[in-house]
């Protein structure tokens, strides 16, 4: 199909469970996602029928789709794989002179993820949350040691994430697990938007993260230390990846715990991760008895 009217991918709320729904930002409306006539209730599998082609993936019957019905676009991919000290903005900021010298990689899992426009939990052992805009990459087909010039056969598009972090406890070791894993606490979406449509694997978007109305991080995703292919060429070094796979690239400068004052979310605090090309996703901070 043509994907030049601004569409892109979404998991929806629709008839009792979540359906793949082609969607335009801000829309309250939406299209079934087919493959050969197939309706899929996740990414992973229709990416999977669809071989990582966005020419495959076809637009069917119109069904309502509206902010508050949107999932994270995609529920259970088999990696979620995160990136740090990715800007160079960001390693100044944090007392060092330069980045690393390979990606810094560490995981989370499937339950972290939360929708694009979900009031969200936070965890009554902390005061310490904190935000991180991120270009998250979806991966459309199976790869294992791929080389740069590869890269482009692998990703299927883009979305924007919050790797919302819980610094005291990031801060526990030198690991950063149990900072960064948290369930519910990574918003994604709105939508999956294709990488021909946002250019390739070396995209340059405006990201912003923007706190109650003031814009605490502005950058582009050209300005990334480790572009998307080497994290390609790196990540698939060491596993597998399969369709629907998540690579959070890092986050700008600005983030919370790093000012002085310190800012972290806060009860009723806002948090909105705009990209370019893919629309915001805005989120709600609620004590974890509301939510």
């Amino acid at each position: 199909m043509d994907w030049t009217d601004g569409l892109g991918l979404a998991r929806v709320t629709h008839g009792g469970g979540p359906v793949v729904a082609l969607r335009r930002d801000g829309a309250a409306k939406a299209r079934l996602a087919l493959v050969e006539g197939q309706v899929f209730e996740d990414l992973p599998a229709l990416l999977d029928a669809a071989h990582g082609d966005p020419a495959a993936i076809e637009a069917g019957a119109v069904i309502d789709a509206p902010d508050h019905q949107l999932l994270s676009p995609v529920g259970r991919p088999g990696k979620v794989i995160c990136v740090g000290q990715n800007y160079l903005a960001h390693v100044h900021e944090g007392g060092r002179d330069t980045g690393p010298a390979h990606p810094d990689l560490f995981p989370k899992w499937h339950t972290s993820l939360a929708a694009p426009f979900a009031e969200v939990a936070l965890p009554p052992e902390s005061d310490q949350i904190d935000y991180e805009s991120e270009l998250a990459v979806v991966i459309g087909v199976r790869a294992r040691r791929i080389a740069v010039e590869d890269a482009a056969s692998v990703v299927f598009g883009y979305t924007a994430a919050n790797d919302v972090s819980v610094r005291d406890f990031q801060l526990h070791t030198t690991q950063r697990v149990a900072g960064k894993a948290w369930d519910g606490l990574t918003p994604l979406g709105p939508v999956v938007v294709p990488a021909t449509r946002l250019g390739g694997v070396r995209p340059d978007l405006a990201i912003t993260g923007t706190l109650d109305g003031e814009v605490l991080q502005d950058d582009r995703t050209s300005s990334l230390l480790f572009g998307v292919p080497e994290l390609l060429v790196y990540i698939t070094t060491v596993m597998t990846l399969e369709p629907g796979d998540l690579i959070l690239t890092g986050t700008p400068s600005g983030v919370g715990f790093v000012r002085e004052p310190k800012i972290f979310l806060g009860r009723g605090s806002e948090f909105a991760v705009r990209i370019e090309g893919i629309g915001a996703l805005r989120n709600r901070f609620v004590d974890e008895k509301k939510a």
